[in-house]
């Protein structure tokens, strides 16, 4: 999928369609398919568009929070209640977190009841929850998630020709969180030290990634979107190339032995990931985002063009991949995008731009909705 260029003009039409409604709330549908920002690029639009809002809206919108405003590029920057390209659980598996709006919402995992940390926005969550990831220009800031001021500046990336957005397109931390991973401008990728704030690693990938992954032991990294899913070996700097999907989304089994993402037409695709092997892939079906239980054994997985969230039964070993089973979850009204499993597997969490977080309690029927903020 191709990274989208956002203007000035867009970024101005897409803050009228965030302070302003029509007058007439448009009908609830089912959203069409829709191009998926990159996250970074996402996350600091959504800064300049908070900034620019200073005026009230002259109604309340509809009682989803949808619409769209009239004008150049509103349609590129669609209105999100919820934003729905990450979902992140606490450790302890107590919460849940999510950008929105009008700043980063945190749900009580149990009650599903929303607290909003208002005009902050984050784009990658370290694995213990103490800070989040944000860009400032070509520069990855790094601040504790409930309170304000940068604690860790991360420089490197800086563009000069990239005056209207920030050309970083993809940050991720490693699994223990000593390292954050960002992606720049061209296919330029560095790894850096949290403590210290230095470039400890730094590669060049075929294209410019949306979306990066540490491996479950933090050797590898691997990056999707834009061209085919890459495996890069931080230490020997050999790349393993995998499908050629063009989709932003990849992930590590937590047992590190396979690699999920898209491979040729968009399909979820799973392969070994020690040597590269396809080991399953689910026809019939174009990925939006994925993810696997804590026990490996199961992909989560959202598609376009649909609303249903999928779980794919992966088994133990490469021998069960053939005959793959295949649950079928109905609950959201818009096509829902990332996904993210408790710790124990029992719930898979699920978000949609104006659902919100849905609850699966695997094995129990309907999910739960949680509170979803306020609209415009």
């Amino acid at each position: 999928m191709s990274e989208m260029h956002v203007s000035p003009a867009d970024m101005r039409s897409a803050a009228a369609a965030l302070c302003c409604v029509s007058r007439a709330a448009p009908p609830r549908r089912v959203a069409p398919a829709r191009p998926r920002l990159p996250r970074a690029v996402a996350a600091g639009l959504l800064v300049g568009l908070l900034a620019g809002c200073s005026e009230a809206p002259e109604e309340p919108a509809g009682p989803t929070g949808t619409g769209s405003a009239t004008g150049t590029g509103a349609e590129d920057v669609p209105f999100q209640l919820v934003l729905d390209d990450q979902l992140s659980v606490s450790p302890d598996g107590e919460r849940v977190l999510a950008d929105c709006w009008n700043g980063i919402c945190t749900w009580d995992a149990s009650t599903g009841a929303l607290t909003l940390v208002p005009d902050r926005n984050q784009v990658a969550v370290a694995p213990d929850w103490s800070r989040v990831a944000t860009v400032s220009g070509g520069t990855v800031v790094l601040q504790p998630l409930e309170a304000e001021g940068p604690e860790q500046t991360l420089e490197g990336l800086e563009d000069a020709e990239v005056t209207d957005a920030s050309p970083v397109t993809a940050v991720a931390f490693s699994p223990d969180g000593s390292r954050v991973a960002a992606a720049g401008p061209g296919a330029e990728v560095l790894v850096w030290s949290v403590e210290e704030g230095e470039v400890v690693a730094s590669m060049t990938a075929s294209y410019a990634p949306e979306e990066l992954a540490f491996s479950p032991d933090g050797t590898r990294l691997a990056t999707a979107g834009g061209g085919p899913v890459e495996v890069h070996d931080l230490a020997a700097e050999e790349v393993l190339e995998l499908g050629n999907g063009l989709s932003p989304a990849v992930a590590w089994s937590p047992d590190g032995r396979r690699l999920a993402g898209a491979g040729d037409d968009g399909v979820p695709v799973v392969w070994d990931a020690a040597d590269g092997t396809e080991v399953a892939r689910l026809p019939g079906v174009r990925l939006h985002d994925l993810a696997f239980s804590p026990d490996s054994t199961t992909l989560a997985l959202t598609a376009l063009d649909t609303t249903v969230v999928r779980l794919w039964t992966v088994g133990g070993g490469a021998a069960d991949l053939g005959g793959a089973e295949v649950t079928e979850l109905v609950g959201h009204l818009d096509e829902p995008g990332a996904l993210a499993f408790a710790p124990d597997g029992a719930t898979l969490y699920s978000v949609a731009a104006d659902d919100g977080v849905l609850a699966w309690t695997l094995g129990r029927g309907r999910p739960q909705a949680f509170e979803v903020p306020e609209g415009r």
